[in-house]
């Protein structure tokens, strides 16, 4: 009798080291998939900002249309 409580008892063990492994290993995986979406949304982040000021910069330059008109090409003009 007293062998089978020793081994449930040793049972009792490696199931709880193997339910704490498997824990610790999902929850790395875990902090590795919100570290990844988190380097996503700061990139997205940085590129509405560079959108927005490029935008800014086209909006605020009046004389834009003029010297951009130099490098176009123009079909009518032969």
């Amino acid at each position: 009798m007293f062998f089978f409580t020793r081994i449930k008892l040793y049972l009792l063990v490696v199931f709880a080291f193997a339910a704490g492994v498997l824990g610790v290993y999902f929850s790395g995986v875990q902090r590795g998939i919100d570290n990844s979406r988190s380097k996503l949304d700061k990139k997205r982040l940085d590129d509405i900002s560079t959108a927005k000021k490029i935008e800014d910069e086209v909006d605020a330059d009046p004389y834009l249309v003029d010297r951009a008109n130099q490098w176009l090409r123009h079909k009518d003009k032969h």
